[in-house]
């Protein structure tokens, strides 16, 4: 792999050089790998505080692959915990993927951060929403939507900052001081 710096310099030379794959896998597995386990550790912290540690991955894996209703999920299933968490990895790199091409091409983050935040969480709340109501119905209820909202808010941050850290490390200097945030060029 080669140096960020290098990799920022790349970047900078303009819009017209061409992307390389390697930096857009690159993106796409970090802010993927991130998003998931922002997402995945907040809802553990939650299961664990009401006293049932992955609870909420194995009450989704129940509706979703052996179609019970969320109020009959009693017990939790390692095995469909697992099998929720390999769907939701796969999810957040579609995500991420999605994520990676939207800041390569328009490189949207280095003028407004706070647009891609709120970007991506209206695609991942929208995108959950829309599905869970397909696909696993009762569960959004069962969960509770202020702990999604929360879940998700925390995910799209922790991906945006991941994406303005890699393309911007100048930006990313300024904002964990608490400056506003420059355009790269």
């Amino acid at each position: 792999m080669e140096d960020l710096p290098v990799r920022n310099e790349r970047r900078r030379a303009g819009r017209n050089t061409p992307t390389k794959l390697d930096d857009l896998l690159y993106d796409v597995f970090y802010s993927a790998a991130i998003g998931g386990s922002v997402l995945g550790l907040f809802f553990l912290l939650v299961d664990v505080v009401a006293g049932q540690p992955f609870y909420t991955p194995s009450l989704m894996g129940s509706v979703l692959f052996l179609g019970m209703t969320p109020e009959a999920v009693t017990d939790i299933r390692l095995d469909l915990v697992a099998y929720v968490t390999m769907l939701h990895m796969g999810a957040f790199g579609a995500l991420g993927l999605g994520l990676s091409i939207l800041v390569y091409e328009v490189e949207l983050h280095s003028h407004h951060p706070t647009c891609v935040v709120t970007l991506l969480f209206l695609v991942i709340e929208g995108g959950f929403l829309i599905s869970a109501n397909l696909f696993v119905p009762g569960v959004v209820a069962a969960i509770g939507f202020g702990r999604i909202l929360v879940g998700n808010v925390l995910t799209a941050t922790a991906m945006v900052l991941f994406m303005l850290k890699s393309h911007n490390p100048k930006a990313w200097d300024r904002l964990f001081h608490g400056k506003p945030i420059k355009p790269i060029y």
